[in-house]
């Protein structure tokens, strides 16, 4: 007898926000077919994917099928995957799987669940990956992630990977399970943390009862107090002056600069240092300090009815403090190019234009319509000594991703080694002119580094300023892509 589906969001409505969210999710292990995804998978356990994406370059290029890593030597091989942890056992299933296809599927990742579940360093967990993202098999993985946030969620209140995965299944249609495992792992990647998940900007929040507080957490074992979901949206939608704000502070550069593209340059009041276009705005305008540092005493003083922030550029204590003035604020969020289209038509309704606010969304998403292969393996690299690049999952991933290449690297803005950069094998890399101003000198320096890769000197502001510079990022990219 089957058990009860257990009471649970509605279905829908949980994946048609997680599309929203989410549209750039997919596999984060880096795999070029079905040999190197399952080489991959075996090495994630116990490791992120950003660590295995840094690993496998260098292992690839050793044992690029499998007959080269049945023939290995297993001293060789923990030498190559060391620093993905518990490396013994993972060499050894790796050998096991080399000579087990060899032995069994003339070299080949089997299609067949039972047969490849049956390889060694396999497994159910693994098999699932692999048949989804290799073979476009339905199948739902449960990790770490999707296991907490699924129990989050009361989609399950199953004990063990196992059951969750029986109970996600039977929730959700087969067709949507690959799509609905990669969105499940971004949420809980992103927004629904192990130890700290951001419930007051989770988009799922009210379909939630751990983050409403109506149940405890079943990770933690705490009731959470459900929080005060979005200040910035009633605090804009009250006591606004007819036809939109007039007295606005912009503490994001591109932000500022759009608005003068829109016609409302009279309405700014105050900038911060790095808003700096159009060029006579630096004598026009007052500074209110730093996008990390804004002066809060100089932004009272000029009165403002609505101060605009992003997440990502200005601080949570920014809003927090702007909250306790009573001075009202809207912070947009930008993290994919679709996510750019939703805040024009979001900004354009709350300054009282939103005909300029369609017109500019629906021009941008008009050039997002169609799939994107993968294209050349891209490093965008923003700042040097130490080199930190922009990842998969920002902005600027999301511009090379819609622009034909293939972003690369941890996601967030890590830090790398020189190391780092060797072992993820760009075949090209991108040096913005801002943040960090990136020369003629430091593109010849990474041209000799990595002699096979193409180096190219961009235009910071095109790559970096979403909304006022998003089609002018993409013109850009889609240029350098043809050129390759």
């Amino acid at each position: 007898m089957p058990r009860p589906r257990p009471a649970s969001a509605p279905a829908d409505d949980l994946q048609r926000r997680l599309r929203t969210a989410y549209p750039d999710a997919q596999c984060a292990l880096d795999h070029a077919d079905p040999f190197q995804l399952v080489v991959a998978t075996i090495l994630s356990a116990q490791c992120t994917d950003a660590r295995v994406n840094l690993t496998t370059p260098a292992f690839f290029a050793r044992f690029p099928d499998a007959a080269s890593l049945a023939a290995a030597r297993q001293e060789e091989v923990e030498a190559l995957i060391r620093s993905t942890g518990f490396f013994h056992n993972k060499a050894k299933n790796l050998l096991g799987l080399g000579q087990a296809l060899m032995a069994r599927h003339a070299g080949a990742v089997p299609s067949d669940p039972a047969a490849l579940a049956a390889l060694p360093g396999v497994g159910q967990k693994t098999a699932n990956v692999v048949l989804a993202n290799a073979f476009g098999v339905p199948a739902l993985a449960v990790d770490t992630h999707i296991f907490r946030v699924a129990r989050r969620l009361g989609l399950s209140k199953a004990p063990t990977p196992e059951k969750v995965e029986a109970d996600l299944c039977r929730i959700f249609p087969r067709g949507d399970w690959i799509e609905l495992h990669h969105q499940l792992i971004f949420h809980g990647r992103r927004v629904c943390d192990a130890r700290r998940p951001d419930c007051a900007v989770c988009p799922l929040l009210n379909l939630c009862p751990t983050g409403l507080g109506t149940i405890k957490d079943p990770h933690l074992g705490l009731r959470f107090q459900a929080p005060d979901t979005g200040p910035a949206v009633r605090t804009v939608s009250r006591g606004l002056p007819q036809g939109g704000p007039q007295r606005i502070v912009s503490l994001v550069p591109s932000v500022t600069e759009l608005l003068v593209q829109w016609g409302l340059a009279a309405r700014l009041v105050g900038r911060t240092r790095y808003c700096i276009e159009p060029k006579w705005i630096r004598t026009t305008v007052p500074m209110v300090g730093g996008t990390k540092d804004p002066d809060l005493d100089r932004i009272r003083d000029l009165a403002p009815d609505l101060v605009i922030l992003e997440k990502d550029e200005n601080p949570q204590s920014a809003a927090e403090a702007l909250t306790a003035l009573g001075i009202p604020w809207l912070a947009l969020e930008i993290r994919t190019l679709k996510a750019a289209a939703a805040e024009l038509r979001r900004l354009g309704d709350a300054l009282g234009v939103p005909e300029a606010g369609e017109a500019r969304a629906a021009s941008l998403e008009s050039r997002l319509k169609g799939r994107r292969r993968k294209g050349p393996r891209a490093l965008a690299l923003i700042w040097k000594a130490p080199w930190m690049s922009a990842g998969p999952d920002t902005y600027l991933g999301d511009l090379l991703r819609q622009s034909g290449f293939t972003p690369i690297g941890p996601d967030g803005y890590p830090t790398l080694e020189d190391a780092d950069l060797a072992a993820l094998a760009p075949q090209a890399i991108l040096l913005p002119t801002e943040p960090f101003r990136f020369n003629h000198r430091h593109a010849a320096d990474l041209q000799r580094r990595f002699p096979e890769a193409a180096v190219h000197l961009v235009d910071g502001q095109a790559l970096t300023w979403y909304l006022s510079r998003t089609e002018e990022g993409l013109d850009l990219l889609q240029g350098l892509r043809k050129s390759s």
